[in-house]
């Protein structure tokens, strides 16, 4: 049974999961984790999500509880998915495009400092990349929103932070593709 998802405002992981669970009408309790008084390191937290991160799902099974943490694995359980053509976008997602989009934007937002140049033609090459793969799709898989949209576009968004270094208007499959997937979700 899902207990209890943990999550922080603003990261775009735990936005994902929470479309997703409101897309599928799954319910579960909600805590919004405050990072500055420590939440996310206290003993119980620990022992759902020893990486102390976010989002962490509480799921309970019959006489046990255990913690899901990756926003990605908790997409996968929650679709109860086993796609590899989802994967192939998961993991593009966590290998690829997260560590791009966070060499730029996370400078900004954690540091009050501008990211360093020499990273952003590597975010470039995963936005065009994007972009020309969805030339010819409304969604990365099939012809219908997957775990593996709601995943990267939620990293898509965030990149936005910095628009003036990298501009998702300048990608218009891109664009059309988070339309698609604000038109699904409704």
């Amino acid at each position: 049974m899902i207990d209890t998802l943990y999550y922080i405002n603003g990261c775009p992981g735990a936005r994902a999961v929470r479309l997703y669970m409101t897309y599928k009408n799954i319910e579960v309790n909600e805590i919004l984790l405050d990072l500055s008084k420590g939440e996310h390191r206290t003993p119980e937290y620990l022992e759902l999500n020893p990486m102390h991160t976010d989002p962490t799902l509480k799921v309970t099974t019959d006489n046990s509880s255990s913690g899901l943490f990756e926003s990605r694995i908790i997409l996968k359980y929650l679709d109860n998915n086993s796609d590899l053509n989802i994967d192939k976008w998961l993991y593009w997602d966590l290998g690829f495009l997260n560590p791009n989009v966070g060499k730029i934007i996370y400078p900004r937002i954690f540091r009050n400092e501008e990211p360093n140049m020499k990273d952003l033609p590597a975010l470039i090459e995963k936005f065009e990349y994007l972009n020309t793969t969805l030339d010819d799709r409304d969604f990365l898989v099939g012809d219908t929103l997957s775990i593996a949209d709601l995943s990267c576009s939620m990293l898509i968004e965030n990149s936005q932070f910095c628009s003036d270094l990298i501009n998702v208007n300048n990608y218009p499959n891109i664009v059309s593709w988070i339309n698609n997937i604000k038109n699904e979700i409704g």
